[in-house]
């Protein structure tokens, strides 16, 4: 049986809009960091820089000789995620092997019902949805831990 897969061609053709991210198929786009400033004089001038993502950033910030940026290079982080782009689902289902997929219920890269789906298709798979953003095991390090903890127990 062939697989239905959600694609932009599909998504065209019903005028439905194309997700950024859907399910395991990603098509993500971070060149808006590629203005950040390479080094500026002080921590508040980086964080004032790096606008809403300085609260996601604030365990890259460095001083150097120079003055204080980045630990990592903003185009390599636009790279890395151009790699990351493309359809994943023969990946996803490729295993047979106990999956767990912890979800925030509150994230804006991945909806629960996306998430709901790619547990759907994907046998011997668990759902834990945690009331947090996409970064579970930062908002939520206890709950995250019990949800791998109980996954791992039940194996």
């Amino acid at each position: 049986m062939p697989r239905l897969r959600w694609t932009r061609a599909a998504a065209a053709r019903s005028g439905r809009p194309w997700p950024r991210w859907s399910g395991a198929e990603v098509d993500g786009d971070l060149t808006f960091c590629l203005p950040w400033p390479h080094r500026v004089p002080t921590r508040t001038a980086l964080a004032d820089a790096l606008g809403g993502s300085a609260r996601y950033l604030a365990d890259a910030v460095r001083e150097y000789p120079d003055g204080w940026g980045l630990a990592f290079e903003p185009r390599d982080m636009v790279l890395s995620q151009q790699q990351l782009n493309g359809d994943h689902w023969d990946d996803w289902l490729a295993s047979e092997c106990p999956a767990l997929l912890i979800h925030g219920s509150r994230s804006d890269v991945l909806s629960s019902r996306h998430a709901k789906h790619m547990v759907a298709r994907r046998p011997r798979t668990r759902l834990v949805e945690l009331a947090t953003g996409h970064t579970v095991h930062e908002s939520d390090p206890t709950g995250f831990a019990a949800a791998a903890r109980g996954f791992l127990d039940g194996l």
